[in-house]
């Protein structure tokens, strides 16, 4: 007897799952250059744009906020006013917040 048909498997739909990223887009320059290094230790994360040399390295954070928590005041505190970001002194490239 020959068999006929079988039977049929159901495909598997992998998902793709979203994550959290860790290269960030710059306000002063646009590009996706702006890295994030957090110090438990002392509570404050550094934030630099390796295209325009924008450099804050005082954002106060607790131990449980993420790199994205850090990039919200950072972003927050860049349109808002507060207290003006700071370039890198080696390249003496003034920012765009400098200029105003």
């Amino acid at each position: 007897m020959i068999q006929m048909g079988g039977r049929k498997r159901k495909k598997v739909i992998k998902r793709m799952r979203k994550t959290i990223p860790k290269i960030f887009a710059c306000p002063n320059c646009g590009e996706k250059t702006l890295s994030i290094v957090i110090n438990r230790e002392e509570g404050k994360a550094v934030i630099k744009c390796g295209r325009c040399n924008i450099m804050e390295g005082d954002i106060l954070v607790s131990y449980v906020e993420e790199p994205v928590d850090a990039y919200g005041k950072f972003v927050d505190r860049y349109y808002g006013g507060g207290k003006p970001v700071k370039t890198n002194e080696e390249s003496g490239k003034p920012s765009e917040l400098e200029n105003k």
